[in-house]
């Protein structure tokens, strides 16, 4: 059997996200790290020490582009849609970091962008990836469960985020929100309706929220986000329906961090895989652009609420 060759894939962005990426990829088959880029130089430096190939911007990266395969996007969220514009237009497949951009026209146009080249965009939604989840998908798929009534999902971090980090990351529905929206959608298979939101405590960007959301078909469902959770960063679901209930602890306290973490790796052996040409396993742009177009409506309940 001839030897298939790693997708060579360079990470934009070596923040927090960037550096959690840079670790799934080591440990991922069949994909090897071709490059990193960012532009701040104390954090180049230490890339370089460690024997990366490190760029300060895509417009370098590009410059050496035999050497590259495919990107994973990591860098703020309010640079997405340039990135995945400039990436698009250089033929080269994106992974990029949910959520795409900070609103739904611009996850659009990333979407479009996309297309146009006619590459793979995946985004980076890895729950998807998360064997508890992806068994608990089955089953309802299934019928385990009967009919879906409601399906509640937490995400509770350990402390909020730097101020430097809240003025890009578009505030917690964006930030954290839009994981559970595609979350549910996922899960259930049905489309995302009306999303009401409430929270303690009124500003641009409260520590907490919580949010029903309306399903097609006549399921409900709920989200509680928050920044302020004594065990650590945490994510359970729970599910009913007519005939079954189920509750998945599946981030919960330091055990959590390996289930992120194994997520990521496949996730990435599922990118490399898209980019030889099989079929996307991982969320597309038309899933990114429903979880966004649900989380702005649930900003505006936000902010009419706080009215």
């Amino acid at each position: 059997m001839a030897r298939v060759e790693p997708v060579r894939v360079a990470v934009v962005g070596a923040g927090r996200m960037g550096r959690a990426h840079l670790r799934a990829l080591r440990r991922a088959d069949g994909v090897t790290v071709a490059a990193v880029v960012d532009p701040v130089p104390a954090v180049r430096s230490e890339l370089e020490a460690a024997g990366l190939h490190v760029f300060a911007a895509v417009d370098e990266l590009l410059a050496g582009l035999p050497d590259v395969d495919a990107v994973v996007v990591a860098a703020p969220t309010d640079l997405h849609l340039e990135l995945v514009t400039q990436l698009a237009a250089a033929h080269l497949p994106i992974l990029c970091e949910k959520p795409c951009g900070l609103r739904p026209d611009e996850t659009v146009q990333a979407v479009e962008a996309a297309a146009a080249a006619q590459v793979v965009l995946q985004v980076g939604y890895w729950r998807r990836f998360v064997p508890a989840l992806r068994e608990l998908r089955e089953r309802l798929m299934a019928g385990a469960f009967g009919t879906p009534l409601l399906v509640s999902c937490w995400q509770w971090d350990a402390a909020p985020p730097s101020d430097a980090f809240r003025a890009r990351s578009g505030g917690i529905l964006l930030d954290m929100g839009v994981h559970e929206l595609d979350q549910i959608r996922w899960l259930t298979g049905r489309e995302l309706a009306d999303v009401v939101v409430r929270a303690p405590a009124t500003g641009d960007d409260p520590d907490s929220v919580a949010a029903l959301v309306e399903l097609d078909g006549g399921a409900a469902g709920f989200v509680s986000l928050g920044r302020m959770f004594p065990h650590g960063d945490c994510c359970w679901v729970e599910l009913m329906g007519t005939e079954g209930h189920a509750r998945e602890l599946f981030m919960w306290g330091d055990a959590g961090e390996r289930v992120f973490e194994d997520a990521l790796v496949a996730q990435a052996e599922a990118f490399a895989a898209t980019v030889r040409g099989a079929p996307q396993r991982g969320a597309t742009g038309e899933d990114a652009v429903r979880a966004i177009e649900a989380a702005e409506r649930a900003t505006r309940s936000l902010v009419a609420a706080a009215r």
